[in-house]
């Protein structure tokens, strides 16, 4: 919890919808961010990752096949 220091002539219900608005925008902007990283994963995708879950997967068919036959 953030801690506001009260000013005399400033209502409780201003320094609420300030913080709200505060803490809304803050969010929107870490929301854009999160959006915008994730695209450009989408854009230009890992080789390297893209291989070591290709090898995984085939590790684990290979291991389901070897169950369902033995």
């Amino acid at each position: 919890m953030i801690a506001v220091k009260k000013h005399k002539k400033v209502s409780n219900d201003r320094l609420v919808n300030l913080f709200n608005k505060v803490v809304s925008k803050s969010r929107i902007i870490q929301e854009s961010k999160e959006r915008k990283f994730r695209d450009k994963d989408r854009e230009k995708p890992n080789k390297r990752k893209q291989r070591a879950k290709a090898v995984v997967s085939a590790e684990y068919r290979a291991e389901r096949a070897r169950k369902k036959h033995y």
